[in-house]
Formats: C-alpha cells, sequence, structure tokens
C-alpha cells in the first residue's frame, strides 16, 4: 500500500512538473515570438509613437484602414479593434496603451449598442492570457472575466489546455513559423469581404441609464491626460431602432455619429460591418471629417 501512494505521489508530481515546464515553455513562445495577435503586437510598441490609435470592435477591426489614414493625414495610425469587445474590453486596452507607454496623439474610441453592456468578451480572453503574470491589467481582466481565473492563475498549463483551440500546439507552431497575421500586416485592420443579403439587426429599443466603463474610460483619460474622442461606425440603412443612437448622444456629448454615413448596402458584408469597399469608403469620410478638418 506504501508503494502504491509513492507511486500515485510520483506520478502527480512527475506530472505537475510537466505541466510547468510547457506553461514556461508556450508562454515564452508567446512572448518572444514574431507578434500574431493584437496583443503581442501591443507590446512590442513598447516607448513607440502611434498618432493615431483606434480602439473597438470588430466594427473597428473591419472599419478602419490605417493605411488610409496615413495617406490622407501624413500620421501614423493603428487599429486595435478587436472581436466582440465590449466597454469593459476596451478599458482594459486603453490602460495597456498607457502600461506600455505608447505616445499618441488622439484615441478614438468606437461605441454603439455596446453601451447597453457592462460585461466582458470572452473572444477577447485568450488574447492576455498567455501574459496575465505579465501585470495587474491583463490579471485584473481576467479576475473579473473570468469564471477559471483562479484555475488560470494557480494550476500551470490549465489556461493553455483549457483554450487550446486558440493558445494550443498549433498556435505555438504558427508562432514559431513567424506566420503573420492581419495585426501586423495591415496594422490591425481585419478585411471583410463579400455581401450578405440580410442587414436586418436590431438596435437596443431604450438605452442604459449609464455605463459604468465609459466612466472609467472618461476619468482614465483626464487623469492621464489623454485626448479622446468616441464616435459611432455606419450601420445598414435597414437596422432597426436608429434611435438609440441620438439617445447614446445624450450620454457622450461630443460622439460623432456616422451611424447613417454609409447608405449603399453593397458596402457592407452584414448589417453593421463593412466589407472592405465600405471600410475604405468610410475611412475616407472619418478622415476628412475629424482629421483633415480639425
Amino acid at each position: 500500500m506504501k508503494q502504491f501512494i509513492l507511486k500515485i505521489a510520483l506520478f502527480f508530481a512527475v506530472t505537475l512538473f510537466m505541466m510547468l515546464l510547457l506553461d514556461l515553455a508556450y508562454t515564452k513562445v508567446y512572448q518572444t515570438s514574431s507578434p500574431r495577435t493584437k496583443i503581442q503586437y501591443l507590446r512590442t510598441l513598447k516607448d513607440q509613437k502611434i498618432d493615431y490609435i483606434f480602439i473597438g470592435s470588430s466594427r473597428v477591426e473591419s472599419g478602419i484602414v490605417p493605411s488610409i489614414i496615413e495617406k490622407k493625414t501624413g500620421k501614423t495610425a493603428l487599429n486595435l479593434g478587436f472581436q466582440a469587445a465590449k466597454l469593459h474590453d476596451i478599458y482594459t486596452i486603453l490602460q495597456l496603451v498607457q502600461h506600455y507607454k505608447i505616445k499618441h496623439e488622439r484615441i478614438f474610441i468606437q461605441v454603439d449598442y455596446s453601451y447597453n453592456i457592462n460585461q466582458a468578451s470572452t473572444i477577447f480572453q485568450p488574447e492576455i492570457i498567455p501574459f496575465m503574470h505579465e501585470n495587474e491589467i491583463y490579471d485584473n481582466h481576467l479576475k473579473f472575466d473570468s469564471i477559471h481565473y483562479n484555475q488560470y492563475r494557480y494550476i500551470p498549463f490549465f489556461r493553455y489546455g483549457r483554450n487550446d483551440l486558440k493558445l494550443g500546439f498549433r498556435e505555438i507552431g504558427l508562432n514559431l513559423a513567424k506566420k503573420k497575421t492581419n495585426a501586423v500586416t495591415y496594422k490591425g485592420y481585419a478585411p471583410l469581404y463579400g455581401n450578405a443579403e440580410k442587414h436586418h439587426f436590431p438596435l437596443p429599443d431604450k438605452i442604459n441609464e449609464s455605463n459604468e466603463y465609459i466612466k472609467h474610460i472618461q476619468e482614465f483619460c483626464e487623469k492621464n491626460k489623454i485626448k479622446i474622442t468616441f464616435y459611432t461606425a455606419p450601420f445598414c440603412q435597414h437596422t432597426t431602432n436608429l434611435d438609440f443612437i441620438a439617445q447614446l448622444k445624450t450620454k457622450i456629448p461630443g460622439l460623432y455619429d456616422f451611424s447613417r454615413t454609409v447608405k449603399d448596402e453593397n458596402l457592407f458584408q452584414n448589417a453593421n460591418h463593412l466589407n472592405d469597399k465600405g471600410a475604405q469608403y468610410f475611412t475616407e469620410i472619418f478622415a476628412d471629417e475629424v482629421l483633415t478638418n480639425k
């Protein structure tokens, strides 16, 4: 019986040791390889200057073309849109920009129906999981957002095993092979193509009284003297309850409203995402109205 217990103990000790080694190895790859995700890319920009930074959801990621901004303004630009990002995620990204001492002239944040959401995006989690031990910004985000926070923090390799699809062996291989993504190639812009047949999308019929993360963002920017501008990206004309944006403008004074700017349905991939031609068209409008006519 004693030998059996010793064997079990040895098995668990070896397993734990292997998990720790794998955790350290995976983390090292994500920390040092050529960036494939935007968080990896963001970390490489420490102490650099990016004049215009755009933060938001996929409506930024697939809606703002940095190369057009740069061509029209002569300034550098970066697209930090993340799929399904909510205002909580945007607040985290904003803190990371400050943490990495990325100098900037102006930051633009896209906000729409996300005003009614005080949660974070689970899609954003894998982007930051490899770096959760680096600083309290990553750690605090996961503490708020993930029901598996304690396992991620205290069980070696659990964070990678549970997120194998996004962070597993295949992605490690792509990192080691230096396979680039839009995060670097197009400075964060991820073009969409095609045109969906049905563009119907309902906005909320009522707006919340407030959003705590809008307040956090505004207070953070005021404290750190960050020049920030909120805007709303285009929706297809068949989107219902577009009056929601008029209500939003009462909550965020100075909000640039581009919700009805793009009227050609052929420029939308779906009701709330522009395709590549639409993104180019909208970015031209944005640059002309907000940046070149300041």
